[in-house]
């Protein structure tokens, strides 16, 4: 069973890319961020972690973290940021690697895709064979990201700005997938893929 990350810029469409794996290659799907977020619930690991080290005062009226608090307090603080991101992380690789060892061993699925923006964390989880960038030219990105999202284009400046450049992910990965016309195109560009 492959295990493939998946990454791309904000807009670049990997949540298309992860929808069609789902529903047409029997692909079991892993989405980083979402973990992360549950981590980060009441009672869980991450969430645990975190009030241990910042305090109450990060929590909200129901005790839930307040993640613009947090934020406000990592954003200019380096060092409390590597702390917050060592709350959090290794806990997400963990439970990637554990989630990937279940399914491998139920044999549920035919592939297992993990998504995360940052191709980086998708090396240090260490359960990809393969790493897939989702591609699409910057003014393309743009325009979807007008659309789908109503981001005025300050927004859109920071975003990219905050992002690693794009030579980065075509270096570090084995596949780029085209996303810069239509639906059918990437459906093609899977289809060849998942039969390798």
């Amino acid at each position: 069973m492959k295990v493939i990350g998946i990454t791309g810029g904000v807009g670049s469409g990997k949540s298309e890319v992860l929808r069609i794996l789902e529903e047409q290659f029997n692909c079991g799907i892993i989405r980083t961020d979402d973990v992360a977020r549950d981590l980060c619930e009441p009672g869980q690991i991450s969430y645990e972690l975190i009030v241990k080290f910042f305090g109450e005062d990060i929590l909200d009226e129901e005790k839930k973290l307040d993640r613009p608090k947090l934020a406000s307090i990592v954003f200019s603080d380096e060092e409390k940021l590597n702390v917050l991101n060592q709350c959090t992380h290794p806990q997400v690789y963990a439970w990637v690697q554990n989630k990937v060892a279940e399914w491998k061993n139920a044999g549920t699925y035919s592939m297992i895709a993990v998504e995360a923006a940052l191709l980086e964390q998708l090396k240090e989880m260490g359960v990809c064979e393969s790493f897939w960038y989702v591609y699409v030219k910057p003014e393309i990105r743009r325009e979807r990201l007008r659309i789908s999202r109503n981001y005025s284009d300050e927004k859109m400046d920071a975003i990219f700005a905050s992002q690693l450049p794009e030579q980065v992910f075509l270096d570090g990965c084995d596949v780029v997938i085209d996303n810069n016309s239509d639906i059918e195109s990437v459906e093609k560009q899977l289809e060849a893929l998942c039969k390798m």
